[in-house]
């Protein structure tokens, strides 16, 4: 089949469009904020880690996602290794205030990603946040 961008793009948008609304869903917040939280949680993830582990999470999400994902980042600029602790409250302090307040919102994220990606799911995103809700979980117990 030759390449269509008249096909292609409508459906990366429908794709992308699907991801912002069913976390809207799992969050109760409107696309809007959805969109900003899964933006923010992209960069976030993206700028603590190396370009390889970029190179792998971008080539497993779909089109726009990956142009989300890869929005303003600088290759050549080190990766900073954030604590979990100091990466989950960045996350946090990225989020929309209306979002943030939910204790569960990097759990939801993480299932969005999972219902989403499934087995394409890149160990090193998984395990980035489930290290941020692990110390967020342990933030809020103190």
């Amino acid at each position: 089949m030759a390449y269509s961008p008249f096909r292609t793009f409508p459906e990366a948008a429908q794709e992308a469009g699907v991801w912002v609304r069913e976390l809207a869903d799992l969050l109760g917040c409107e696309q809007r904020a959805a969109y900003d939280v899964l933006r923010a949680t992209l960069h976030a993830v993206r700028d603590s880690l190396s370009v390889d582990d970029n190179a792998k999470i971008g080539n497993s999400l779909p089109v726009i996602v990956r142009g989300i994902y890869y929005e303003g980042w600088n290759p050549m600029k080190m990766a900073t290794q954030l604590e979990p602790g100091a990466l989950s409250t960045r996350l946090l302090g990225l989020m929309p205030s209306t979002v943030s307040a939910d204790e569960q919102v990097l759990v939801k994220i993480l299932k969005l990603l999972e219902n989403r990606l499934g087995d394409k799911l890149p160990a090193r995103l998984d395990v980035a946040l489930k290290v941020c809700t692990q110390a967020m979980l342990e933030m809020q117990l103190r």
